[in-house]
């Protein structure tokens, strides 16, 4: 349990689910995606002219022909991901830890996309996108479209087309986010799920690039923050002398308050979360 801000370890062997912080969490993610909708409304006003500021060179784009159905593939890969990822976190038995930490890295990386993509705004990266500054009248314009791209979760599949939000790729983060959760959180001898997650990853990444929604660099950075950020979280979790140290809770405090009765890696145990039938109770005891 948590109070007076110190943890106390929980029974030897036993996870606790510590369901009201994976509340807080979650949180803390739909609000940052919210904060990021209305960050991306606000770059958009501030896009650089295209007949000013051509595309900057970039070695794939300029090698690559453009694939125009590429970006809808891309978000397939990744809807994939999500679909896989939710089984996963139905049937594994540590779900409320999964999706906390999920969220708590999400909200974090996409944070700090707000502040690399309002610090500087790149040229289009292609002539199709047909991007130009847009100016809103009030603020509750730029809130109306901020609901909007929130609501679509930012993504062409639901009719959301956005500009200016080039440093770094937000689909990227998620895919490559998905990738490391689904690999991680699944026995190492599942082969296949794990070869099928980085084809997902990898290809998407490819299509991000053929579509030429975003230069190669956008997608680079987006991919190291990510695993790096995942890789830091879990070797911080999975080691007891790093997870209580005082350099721990003054420079990751929120990683401390989620993670501080977590002790040791979370094991990948699955198991039925719904209670039986009674005619299965019946049949099979």
């Amino acid at each position: 349990t948590h109070s007076n801000g110190k943890c106390h370890q929980p029974l030897a062997g036993r996870l606790d689910p510590e369901v009201w912080k994976t509340i807080i969490s979650s949180l803390y993610v739909f609000l940052v995606f919210g904060f990021t909708s209305f960050v991306m409304v606000i770059v958009h006003e501030r896009v650089p002219d295209m007949r000013t500021y051509p595309p900057l060179p970039d070695i794939f784009l300029d090698s690559v022909p453009r694939i125009p159905w590429a970006f809808a593939m891309a978000e397939a890969c990744g809807l994939i991901l999500c679909y896989m990822f939710l089984l996963i976190l139905l049937l594994h038995k540590h779900r409320s830890i999964l999706f906390r930490r999920l969220c708590s890295l999400m909200g974090t990386v996409f944070l700090l996309r707000c502040c690399t993509m309002f610090a500087t705004s790149l040229s289009v990266p292609g002539q199709h996108l047909k991007c130009a500054s847009k100016t809103y009248a009030d603020s509750w314009g730029k809130i109306q479209r901020a609901l909007t791209i929130w609501s679509g979760f930012g993504m062409t599949l639901t009719g959301v087309q956005t500009c200016g939000d080039y440093m770094f790729s937000g689909h990227t983060v998620v895919i490559t986010m998905l990738n490391f959760f689904v690999t991680e959180y699944t026995p190492r001898n599942w082969n296949l799920i794990h070869t099928i997650s980085w084809v997902l990853n990898l290809f998407g990444i490819f299509f991000i690039l053929a579509a030429h929604e975003h230069y190669s660099i956008d997608v680079f950075i987006a991919f190291y923050i990510t695993t790096r950020l995942f890789l830091y979280y879990h070797t911080l979790a999975n080691t007891r002398a790093y997870q209580h140290s005082r350099r721990a809770r003054i420079w990751f405090p929120m990683f401390s308050f989620f993670e501080c009765n977590v002790n040791g890696p979370v094991p990948n145990q699955y198991h039925w979360p719904f209670n039986k039938p009674a005619f299965m109770k019946t049949l099979i005891g």
